[in-house]
């Protein structure tokens, strides 16, 4: 019996609802974007650009959340998966390491980095390292089963 990735479940649950926070934007006003780090200028000024914009980033967050699912065996598995999970891991990683410069330039200057804007990074970091986990314990269960395949061929 195969077990469930509870890691990359996480994380694409995280995924997931996020991207229907971000669909949720198209109906957003300027000020609430602007307040989030969004293109606020872009909301009150080309709304259907805009929209295009949040379904565009929902339909990229809603693919994390499939391909994490499908990694942690929960759907069907989908194509390039091992590659595409490095890649989620990678972007969640590295949008969560903006947190240590933000937080410097917190503390040098507070006024210069909102609060929420270092909670937005700890929250990707914490994301990131989800997937991370999740897909060393994926890589690591494939490599175990094609290890064990080949000495089973080895043996016959």
């Amino acid at each position: 019996m195969q077990t469930r990735n509870v890691m990359l479940i996480v994380g694409g649950c995280f995924s997931l609802v996020f991207a229907v926070f971000q669909a949720s934007g198209i109906w957003w006003s300027p000020e609430a974007v602007k307040y989030l780090g969004g293109p606020a200028e872009m909301c009150a000024s080309n709304r259907p650009l805009y929209a295009v914009l949040c379904v565009v980033v929902a339909a990229g967050a809603a693919a994390f959340g499939f391909y994490a699912l499908s990694g942690a065996g929960a759907i069907r598995r989908l194509p390039l998966l091992r590659t595409v999970l490095a890649g989620i891991t990678s972007i969640y990683l590295l949008r969560g390491l903006l947190l240590f410069p933000q937080a410097l330039a917190y503390h040098r200057t507070p006024k210069l980095v909102p609060i929420r804007f270092l909670f937005m990074s700890a929250i990707a970091l914490a994301v990131g390292l989800v997937h991370l986990a999740g897909v060393v314990q994926l890589f690591n269960r494939i490599s175990q089963s094609s290890r064990s395949s080949t000495f089973s061929s080895q043996i016959a």
